[in-house]
């Protein structure tokens, strides 16, 4: 049986994901970009967010998080995800 550890694993691909996008950088290509758009205040959802937000500036991706309240409508939802 092969136990494998996880969290190291996951450290070492964040790392490489790291000095491939620092290799983008200094050959002026655009790096990876995450959007997310967070309606409401879900406590678990903020976690989550936050955590990808965390994970995008620790390998050098850009990162653009949009906090909606939760009474935004379905229209007002799709019109920003347009934008």
């Amino acid at each position: 049986m092969i136990l494998l550890d996880g969290k190291k694993t996951s450290s070492d691909i964040k790392d490489e994901i790291k000095v491939a996008v620092i290799a983008m950088k200094e050959r002026g290509e655009k790096v990876p970009h995450l959007a997310a758009v967070l309606v409401g205040s879900d406590g678990a959802s903020l976690t989550y967010v936050g955590s990808k937000v965390r994970a995008c500036e620790f390998v050098g991706f850009d990162s653009t998080l949009v906090e909606l309240p939760d009474t935004t409508s379905e229209e007002e939802l799709l019109n920003t995800i347009k934008v």
